[in-house]
């Protein structure tokens, strides 16, 4: 057995982990920091200088944009506040403030040479552990396709994740940012780099959320329900960033490249026919996953439990008003250029089942 698991992030978990900035900060020898967040967040806990023009699925203009002003201010430490597109973009800035532009330069894995400055990630949301993960998504605009950037020196030095802080996310934005959770835990367990370290996370990630999604979404207050959320979308990212994902990713990144659609959107719309179109390859794996949602599978196949498996996201996608693709405007003409972007993706080489451009149009169809 021979295998490679690494997180990049040292983690403060618990309800009011955040207020644990300041002290982290100086304890790293800050004195001028740099606060990324989108416009839905307000917040800073020591001098700093804000940039708060984050986008939903980050364009690499406004990474080097931001860049730009940090090297001015000549920051020495970067805090990152919100969900995925602001943590994910404070990962991009933090690059290019030790390695030269452009951005694009470093897409792929280990393409970053240079370590960056100390970054603290405190996420808002509970969906794209971006906090615990070494991969910043930036989109290409030239190109119109998003970048995985991803390896060393890419993830946060720390991550407080504080549940009180997802508290205030609407239903809509709880539901696709959990579903984006739960897709991290599924597709890493089924991944073909899967071990048993992320086995371990994925599958204690998924009872996680599954139990707790519907309650997080219906009643925000209930913080207990929101801890569970935050730590499975912790758990799922340390399961993916070393098991990487899947098909469900490598359709979702162009479907919001090409029609800007949120992230955890976009996953959520994909994700139950991609699990059965993989469950077909691997129905032993899904059925550990049913049990993990809390399905009874006793006496029943592999195959019956993995279609229970992928009903049972079909009811949250439904309970949940998870949209169609048709509902978010995606139209067919350009199923033929998602479908050939897809299968370019990094996540497409580690889907359990080999797909073709005809298996990928007709699960655009399915979601359509």
């Amino acid at each position: 057995m021979e295998f490679m698991f690494g997180i990049p992030s040292f983690v403060h978990f618990g309800e009011g982990a955040s207020k644990k900035l300041g002290e982290m900060a100086l304890g790293m020898g800050a004195k001028k920091a740099f606060v990324v967040y989108d416009k839905g967040v307000k917040a800073a806990g020591i001098e700093s200088i804000e940039y708060d023009g984050v986008l939903p699925n980050p364009p690499d203009t406004q990474v080097e944009e931001a860049a730009a002003i940090a090297r001015a201010a000549n920051i020495d430490i970067i805090v990152a506040v919100g969900g995925g597109s602001s943590i994910d973009s404070a990962k991009a800035i933090n690059i290019l403030l030790t390695n030269p532009s452009p951005i694009n330069q470093y897409a792929g894995l280990n393409m970053v040479k240079v370590p960056g400055k100390p970054l603290i990630a405190i996420p808002t949301t509970a969906g794209t552990a971006s906090e615990v993960t070494a991969f910043s998504i930036v989109t290409d605009t030239a190109q119109t396709k998003k970048m995985v950037i991803g390896g060393q020196f890419v993830g946060a030095t720390i991550a407080l994740a504080d549940p009180l802080l997802t508290v205030g996310m609407p239903p809509k934005i709880t539901a696709s940012t959990g579903l984006d959770a739960l897709t991290h835990a599924i597709e890493a367990y089924v991944s073909k780099a899967a071990m048993i370290p992320t086995d371990v996370m994925a599958l204690r990630a998924v009872s996680l959320i599954c139990n707790n999604i519907v309650t997080a979404t219906k009643d925000g207050s209930n913080v207990e329900a929101r801890s569970a959320m935050l730590l499975g979308s912790m758990m799922a990212g340390f399961a993916f960033n070393s098991a990487v994902l899947g098909l469900v990713h490598s359709i979702a990144h162009p479907l919001s490249a090409h029609f800007h659609l949120p992230h955890g959107v976009a996953n959520a719309i994909g994700l139950p026919y991609v699990m059965e179109y993989n469950a077909q390859t691997a129905p032993a794996r899904f059925k550990e996953i049913a049990a993990a949602m809390g399905i009874d599978v006793t006496g029943m196949s592999d195959a019956a439990a993995a279609q229970a498996a992928v009903e049972l996201v079909k009811n949250f996608n439904k309970e949940l008003e998870i949209p169609t693709l048709k509902d978010c405007g995606v139209t067919k003409d350009m199923f033929d250029r998602l479908a050939e972007d897809a299968l370019q993706e990094i996540s497409t080489l580690f889907n359990p089942r080999d797909p073709s451009k005809e298996d990928v149009l007709a699960i655009l169809e399915k979601a359509y």
